[in-house]
């Protein structure tokens, strides 16, 4: 118990211990600093500025009160401030109290970044020609971009808003930080196999340094490499990394990449609708000219069949009418010459010839036709226009030839 009381008794307080802290940083060598960095993450709140100066080792917070007083630098930019060393106590942070500040050209890593941009830009990476077209009716898209974040939340609501029916997948990475670029780059050619109809790569806004994973050469190279369509949705509407200029697409925030690949799927039902309604009314109204001109085909069709059989008719009764009297002249011919063959045959029966005082032989059931075959004694019948007589032959005298 004695070691613990005596460690409490030499103890000090967290705030002795900023106090202390405070005293140093008060020093006069703490004040009238002047110190060369780049601006990042520059951001006002109300007349003040706050921002981080960096290098490539380290970086510090900043605080620049009523700041409009003094020059407004970029993030990015290079900037030469006068500055104080300020310790807050209560919080316990270290910060630079800004007096003023001035330009002094691009920082270091937009550089770095811009000396990138001219080499791949060198090796026709962003050139136009090597973009790939954003399908009009996108069916399948996949996020690539941190779960966590807004930003798969603004992609969504604004698709779901135009659409309702298009697969949204989400592929989670890191979207900022030492090796997120590395990351993403790796992931790609695997996603890219996959079949998906466009590939959105996104994160909100940020400084330069937190958008540096999208200024990264083996993330470029790698976007620059893939089959599926790509859009890059990185930052703000005035970001513009490597990323989006290697995309085969860019969008100024998340929420534009939603309007950009998104088909407005209410819109196409409406216009379907509208064009089933048009080709109805149509289709009815060309049925309906189509009809009356059948009607009036058949109106001019029947009285042209109408006109050509009565005519037709005239003709065949023409002829039927020539035919019968041909027909009645043949008959009176035909009626003349039975008629004067009647009479011929008539004159020709053995019956008015036997009336003119002929008779006819008959020898049992044969007709005699001559002397010759007969014999004195044959018994004979002779048949005349009145009647017949039984005869016997008592002599026979034949003539000789």
């Amino acid at each position: 118990m004695s070691d613990k009381v005596s460690i409490l008794q030499n103890a000090i307080s967290v705030t002795e211990v900023n106090l202390t802290i405070k005293a140093c940083t008060d020093s006069p060598i703490f004040k009238g600093l002047t110190v060369f960095g780049e601006v990042s993450g520059y951001k006002m709140s109300g007349p003040h500025a706050y921002f981080t100066l960096k290098d490539k080792q380290s970086q510090i917070s900043c605080v620049c009160f009523y700041a409009a007083k003094t020059y407004q630098p970029k993030d990015g930019e290079s900037v030469i401030v006068k500055c104080s060393l300020d310790y807050y106590v209560k919080g316990g942070r270290l910060s630079l109290q800004v007096s003023s500040m001035e330009p002094a050209g691009m920082g270091v890593l937009a550089l770095e970044f811009e000396k990138l941009k001219a080499k791949l830009t060198a090796e026709g990476l962003f050139d136009e020609a090597h973009k790939k077209e954003i399908p009009e009716y996108v069916k399948n898209v996949l996020v690539v971009t941190s779960k966590t974040g807004a930003v798969i939340r603004d992609i969504v609501t604004t698709i779901r808003r135009k659409n309702p029916i298009i697969n949204i997948v989400v592929k989670d990475v890191r979207v900022q930080g030492e090796g997120a670029g590395h990351e993403i780059a790796k992931i790609l050619p695997l996603v890219d196999a996959l079949g998906y109809d466009v590939i959105v790569i996104a994160r909100g806004g940020g400084s330069l340094e937190d958008l540096a994973p999208f200024y990264d050469e083996e993330l470029v190279r790698a976007v620059y490499a893939m089959n599926t369509p790509v859009v890059s949705a990185v930052g703000h509407e005035t970001d513009f990394s490597l990323c989006d200029f290697v995309a085969d697409a860019r969008a100024a925030t998340p929420t534009a990449a939603g309007e950009l690949i998104a088909f407005d799927y209410y819109e196409m039902i409406d216009a379907l609708k509208n064009s089933m309604t048009s080709l109805k009314r149509n289709a009815i109204h060309k049925f309906e000219i189509a009809t009356t001109k059948t009607q009036l085909a058949c109106k001019s069709l029947l009285a042209q069949a109408d006109s050509f059989l009565k005519t037709r008719a005239y003709k065949v009764t023409r002829l039927i009418d020539r035919a019968t009297s041909a027909a009645t002249f043949k008959l009176e011919q035909a009626d003349a010459k039975a008629t004067r063959l009647v009479g011929a045959l008539d004159n020709l029966s053995p019956l008015k010839i036997l009336k003119r005082g002929y008779f006819r032989l008959e020898r049992g059931d044969a007709t005699v036709n001559g002397v010759a075959g007969l014999k004195v004694g044959d018994k004979l019948k002779a048949t005349g226009s009145d009647g017949y007589v039984l005869a016997t032959v008592e002599s026979v005298n034949a003539k000789k030839e």
